[in-house]
């Protein structure tokens, strides 16, 4: 997953909008002032917005980084804060300037306008990216508010008619000069394109000004403040010893204890973070205690129901003042599906292949509720709730294929899965990772953090120096609570014509070590770490000489996932989990018949998790395609669907996880759910046609890295598959993965 504070994609600010899921920044133009000019300040920065130091020396392995190359981390709320009104005040001026330029050219607007949109994104996104991971609120409300007053900057500049009539006057002379390609770079040519076509889709040809900045504002408003509330929150149920039979020791010890008042019983208070109830969702032997903790996880942060009914009414006047039928035609118009036609066929033909497969495997799970109801003297109402799915899925794999997900993860802790993991990427992707422990250099937004220099290896004699990749691995209060990948600056070509240092960051929520254990990753987590260091990857080789060309956010946003879905595969295979096992305590490898049981559970109850994807996907775009939005039921439309897309029932309780539904909210997961499953169709061809025989083959890992990765959105993404692929892509591959 790639995440995006949520800044508008205006005219000037399109060099990395994602959503990892990656944070965007906004980029304005500049003509001869440096950086270093246009931003005045106490702090002292470089012309890259990092941290002086000296060389960064690893004595241990011998490398070197370039001096000069690490974030600075050390805001305050006070200076996040400055530098925004600063930067703003600043760029308006420059904005001001670029509009009195008399003959716009490519060598008076567009290279220098290049140049500066490349070293912005490194500052906006520090300002922006604190508000996720900072463990002080002073300093996360500080950057939430940086984030509102540069998206209203941006809405408000987005729009100026007499700037992007200059970019307009080039636009018009290139795309009629059949000379240009043969006199400029391919790139400089699409920079040109795509900042006339995102101008078009900003409105800026619209008489209605006014209104969509009124809109564009308000929705900006709501879904920053929907994305604050679910990282603030601290909500949580709290149960006995006994209502919490069958969670394991590992974690019941993660549990914070309390005494309840009201009864005088020792309580273990249960949050909504992944390492908290998902265990016990999977493992809770009490029907009741499962039913209380998923409906109070799914009942979480009440307060965005309104934003999100307010938000969907936005989009809905934004896409009819901008002339699209509805916001998902807007929104889809830039991605590989084109239209939302497209996509409810490939949704609603996904469900129906899938629901035969889908029933057969409930009618299994219903017999084993049954029958663990009669070994535990437990009524059987012959019912098949939603809180009764994690645990019984959980249930037959232990029972059937002696899954279990505590022993497994027993094999690998933390520190060595990791360190395997990077090996695994190492090799396959020819790179080399490298924690820094220096204090001297290490600069990081809390002592958690990991900060590791990445390096090609292309030329072993003379390794090169690829930027800097941050783990931020454990949930704390005010955190991000999912996981997900963050740009933090995007590699470019500088005006020295040198390869500038990217700068990206992986936010997880991983169960954190206890007194008695270090940190143990279950599989899922293991699958979790290897998908976000692909969002990391791809962040990391882009070789475009534009910032925007780059990265996860330069790709249509139904392709974004694919790369790092593909890596996935690796963690199903046997010698890749073997490598990454090490026993806690022993430090032996994970016996292979456990290893071989785990495997062969990868499709066990699938077609019931693909299900339950769709119904995610198609949620996502009833409430961005319907008409009548004013009147459409949220609570009645997310739980029936839900019963009749994923075949568990709601009894007597409906519940509002769409208050939760974090993708919704995101200006580029926005009736885009469907593209975790579009982009399955990509991950699958590409892992089984060219990685399936040798999943260590380096040779295939760096045309991958260099066809797929390293060209970003400059290219057109069919023409990167047909060059890596040797051919058209192939969704047979995505079928036989879902059985079909």
């Amino acid at each position: 997953m790639i995440w995006s504070t949520g800044l508008t994609k205006s005219l000037f600010n399109q060099i990395s909008s994602r959503k990892k899921l990656i944070v965007s920044s906004i980029v304005v133009p500049v003509v001869s002032v440096s950086l270093i000019n246009i931003i005045q300040s106490k702090r002292t920065y470089s012309p890259n917005n990092i941290i002086m130091t000296n060389n960064t020396v690893n004595n241990k392995h011998g490398f070197i980084a370039p001096a000069n190359t690490v974030p600075d981390w050390t805001w305050t709320p006070k200076q996040i804060l400055d530098e925004t009104k600063s930067y703003i005040e600043k760029t308006n001026k420059y904005y001001n300037s670029i509009s009195e330029i008399e003959s716009p050219s490519i060598e008076n607007l567009i290279i220098p306008y290049m140049n500066y949109e490349n070293k912005m994104g490194l500052l906006i996104n520090q300002l922006t990216f604190l508000q996720h991971v900072s463990a002080d609120k002073k300093i996360r409300d500080a950057s939430l508010e940086a984030t509102r007053l540069l998206e209203d900057h941006d809405i408000l500049t987005s729009l100026r008619w007499e700037i992007w009539e200059q970019f307009e006057k080039v636009w018009e002379t290139v795309q009629n000069d059949d000379d240009f390609l043969k006199n400029h770079q391919f790139e400089t040519y699409k920079f040109i394109e795509k900042i006339h076509k995102d101008s078009l889709r900003n409105g800026l040809k619209s008489e209605r000004n006014y209104q969509l900045k009124y809109i564009k504002g308000k929705i900006s408003a709501d879904a920053l403040t929907f994305s604050s509330n679910l990282g603030e929150q601290n909500e949580y149920v709290s149960f006995t010893k006994e209502e919490l039979d069958g969670v394991s020791e590992t974690v019941m010890d993660q549990f914070e204890k309390f005494i309840d008042p009201k009864t005088n019983e020792k309580k273990y208070k249960v949050t909504f973070k992944y390492p908290d109830i998902f265990p016990v969702l999977k493992t809770a032997k009490n029907p009741k205690t499962r039913k209380i903790a998923f409906l109070g996880d799914q009942n979480k942060v009440p307060e965005n129901e309104k934003l999100l009914c307010n938000v969907l009414k936005l989009r809905k006047e934004l896409a009819n003042t901008l002339g699209y039928s509805t916001y998902a035609n807007y929104n889809l118009d830039i991605k590989m599906a084109k239209n939302q036609e497209t996509v409810l066929k490939f949704l609603n033909d996904l469900k129906e292949k899938l629901k035969p497969l889908a029933e057969k495997e409930i009618k299994i799970l219903k017999d084993l509720k049954k029958k663990e109801c009669e070994e535990l003297g437990i009524p059987y109402d012959g019912h098949y709730y939603i809180w009764d799915h994690r645990y019984y899925d959980n249930k037959y794999l232990k029972d059937n294929f002696n899954v279990d997900i505590e022993k497994i993860s027993e094999y690998y802790p933390l520190e060595s899965t990791i360190d395997g993991m990077l090996k695994i990427y190492e090799t396959v992707l020819n790179l080399k990772f490298i924690e820094e422990t220096d204090p001297l250099a290490k600069n990081v937004w809390h002592p958690d953090v990991k900060q590791l220099s990445v390096w090609n290896m292309d030329d072993r004699a003379n390794p090169a120096f690829v930027g800097w990749i941050y783990f931020d691995l454990y949930p704390r209060d005010g955190k991000y609570g999912h996981a997900a990948n963050f740009g933090i600056a995007s590699s470019y070509i500088t005006e020295e014509n040198k390869r500038s240092y990217p700068v990206t960051a992986l936010v997880c929520n991983f169960s954190k070590p206890t007194k008695n254990k270090p940190a143990l990753l279950k599989h899922s987590e293991i699958t979790t770490f290897f998908h976000e260091l692909g969002h990391g990857i791809h962040d990391l080789v882009g070789q475009n000489k534009a910032a925007r060309f780059n990265g996860p956010g330069s790709v249509p946003w139904d392709f974004v996932e694919a790369p790092s879905q593909m890596l996935e595969f690796w963690t199903w295979n046997k010698n890749e989990l073997l490598s990454l096992s090490k026993h806690y305590k022993t430090g032996e490898k994970i016996p292979e018949d456990l290893l071989d049981s785990l495997i062969s559970t990868k499709h066990v109850n699938g077609a019931l998790f693909a299900l339950r994807q769709l119904h995610f996907g198609l949620f996502d775009m009833t409430v961005h395609t319907t008409k009548d939005i004013e009147n459409l039921d949220l609570l009645k439309l997310w739980n029936e669907s839900r019963e009749e897309i994923c075949l568990v029932e709601n009894g007597e309780n409906f519940t509002k996880g769409y208050n939760s539904f974090g993708h919704i909210i995101s200006d580029s997961y926005s009736a885009g759910y469907y593209g975790y499953m579009w982009a399955e169709v990509f991950a699958a061809d590409m892992y089984h046609t060219k990685f399936a025989p040798n999943p260590l083959d380096v040779s295939v890992g760096i045309k991958y890295r260099d066809l797929i990765l390293a060209k970003g959105g400059l290219y057109e993404i069919n023409d990167n598959l047909l060059e890596f692929l040797g051919r058209e892509p192939s969704n047979k591959p995505f079928l036989k993965e879902l059985g079909l």
